[in-house]
């Protein structure tokens, strides 16, 4: 009798434990990827350019039109989109890029129309090697 609610305890302790576990790393994604919907609905950005239905219909972003929206700033959660290739970003009143955007692998990004745009020296470097990039201040860039 003893043995078998020991038995028990223990199976709900390790049932809590992996439901704990489990929560945790969905809360870590849910943060990110909440605050990058939030972010989404606040400028307006329509559900057919950034699909938002979950954490992981964003991770499987690979080019994302944000262009002409008059977007302010970039969200630094955009960086947590691994998968993405092309961003275009066309447009909009963006003055800087998030610091870490230097971590995505893109092949196309697009900054034209942003008047004012700044690039520290590291995200200089980064978008000297991408692929397909645009921009109004090349010259700036090559410096």
């Amino acid at each position: 009798m003893i043995a078998a609610v020991i038995t028990t305890l223990v199976s709900i302790l390790a049932l809590g434990m992996i439901i704990y576990v489990s929560s945790y790393k969905r809360y870590d994604l849910n943060s990110w990827s909440g605050a990058l919907m939030k972010w989404a609905d606040d400028n307006n950005v329509s559900r057919k350019r950034m699909p938002r239905y979950d954490e992981k219909t964003l991770l499987k972003i690979i080019e994302l039109d944000l262009s002409e929206f008059k977007l302010p700033f970039l969200p630094e959660e955009i960086c947590y989109l691994a998968k993405l290739k092309k961003l275009h970003l066309r447009d909009n009143n963006l003055t800087s890029l998030p610091e870490n955007i230097t971590s995505l692998k893109l092949s196309l990004l697009d900054v034209r129309g942003n008047n004012g745009l700044k690039l520290n020296s590291k995200q200089k470097t980064w978008a000297r090697e991408i692929k397909e990039f645009y921009s109004d201040d090349l010259i700036n860039l090559k410096k």
